[in-house]
């Protein structure tokens, strides 16, 4: 790490070597760095899309810092000495010259004074620095502990209260869901093939759903070894499939349903994320898109000019519930992909699938009407609505973990030291204690 480059804190370059007595001023950048880390850390924990800290990278942080803050000082302080005894030595031997010129020691004389009201205004930065540190310094670090590590018990709780099927039996392992329109079936057969490569998928059936009217199913069936294709019309894009097949297949789910658009998001990404988090025994809930997106539930949007104009979030929060939690944070999914266990899928009741489904196909739901589009353009091929179902699946699926918010690495960083394949999903309590 090269201290004292911060565009926010800028320092001048002290030099490389240790006898400069500006190396002093890599102590300070020591100390800006420690304070700003601290004063971040403590800030990103009161805010809604906040950062998490591992004990791991907290402790080795400071050491981190500790390390090179005590170069610093021993480097500053090997370097002054040197100075000072350079100095001592030749004001030895100009005295000696000019101990006899009486104006030449009156300049000396003041020279002294000056010397001693600059070693005692470093005293005095040394105390106040010296406050600092055993102050401010521990608070904030102190108080980004707590903040981060507090949080997490309280969010167990949270998890357990979530509401499953553990009555239901699946015959079928898993089984890939995959919502497809005019995507080249050479592409499709590729995604499966990735996918059936997978250890955990091998088995898995495929159910291809055709939104376009003029396609062989015949040819694509045989191209791609999908075990059923159905033929629906051409409305409510990705979300009016999934809930389609959600409500065809109720009694007949797979103990796992992967969800996909034939054209998969972020594909180099995609394949490591399912590879490494999905579990077939403790799978609840993993989104296959990006992470670590949070909103006010009352009041839910997004960077990407999203709103939750009608406030659904809370109503189906509060019938998944029935009223018994109230709605404050939610994690937002994106892309319409993600994996889903069968337990979870039937601790909702039909009558909300059913809802949702509705507000897609009925041209004169509330879903299509001015009132909720506001000027913005809509068909029922590619209607509004679709980007607030992408959106509510972790809501649906009672997946509002905000350790997954926090802790889940980006689908660039695939993974984190000292992470787990928890980070990114809900898992089905073992014991299923909570049943429908």
């Amino acid at each position: 790490m090269l201290l004292g480059k911060s565009i926010l804190f800028p320092i001048d370059d002290a030099g490389t070597d240790p006898r400069d007595p500006q190396n002093e001023l890599r102590n300070r950048d020591t100390l800006t760095l420690l304070t700003m880390a601290g004063v971040a850390g403590f800030i990103s924990n009161l805010m809604l899309r906040r950062s998490y800290t591992s004990w791991a990278q907290y402790w080795c942080f400071l050491l981190a810092v500790a390390c090179i803050g005590g170069k610093a000082a021993i480097d500053s302080l090997n370097g002054r000495r040197r100075k000072d005894d350079k100095a001592y030595k030749l004001l030895q031997e100009s005295s000696e010259l000019r101990s006899m010129d009486s104006e030449e020691t009156a300049v000396s004389e003041r020279s002294d004074d000056t010397r001693v009201a600059d070693i005692s205004g470093r005293r005095s930065n040394i105390v106040l620095r010296g406050l600092f540190v055993s102050a401010v310094v521990p608070f904030f670090w102190s108080a980004w502990a707590v903040l981060n590590f507090s949080d997490r018990v309280h969010q167990k709780i949270v998890r357990a209260t979530t509401t499953l099927d553990a009555g239901y039996s699946a015959t079928t392992p898993a089984e890939l869901v995959i919502s497809m329109y005019k995507e080249p079936i050479d592409d499709v057969a590729h995604l499966i093939n990735s996918l059936k490569a997978m250890p955990h998928l091998a088995d898995a059936d495929v159910h291809i759903y055709i939104k376009d009217s003029e396609s062989d199913t015949e040819a694509i069936q045989q191209r791609t070894g999908a075990t059923n294709i159905t033929t629906l019309p051409n409305i409510g894009r990705e979300g009016e499939t999934y809930l389609y097949h959600i409500l065809q297949n109720w009694n007949t789910l797979a103990a796992h349903t992967v969800f996909l658009q034939a054209d998969v998001h972020n594909p180099r990404e995609f394949y490591p994320r399912i590879r490494d988090y999905f579990d077939p025994q403790r799978t609840g809930f993993l989104s296959l898109g990006w992470a670590g997106q949070v909103c006010n539930c009352e009041d839910c949007g997004d960077r990407w000019s999203w709103q939750d104009t009608t406030h659904l979030f809370p109503q189906i929060h509060s019938r998944i519930n029935d009223n018994a939690t109230a709605c404050d944070k939610v994690l937002l999914s994106f892309k319409g992909q993600f994996v889903a266990s069968a337990k979870r899928i039937r601790g909702v009741d039909t009558s909300v699938y059913q809802d949702l489904r509705e507000a897609f196909v009925n041209k004169e739901s509330w879903a299509h009407k001015e009132e909720y589009l506001q000027g913005r353009p809509d068909s029922m091929s590619a209607p509004v609505f679709g980007y607030t179902m992408e959106r509510m699946w972790n809501l649906l699926f009672q997946c509002n973990d905000m350790d997954v918010a926090w802790k889940c690495p980006t689908l660039l960083s695939g993974t984190r030291g000292g992470g787990s394949i928890e980070d990114c999903q809900c898992f089905d309590p073992v014991d299923l204690a909570s049943e429908r």
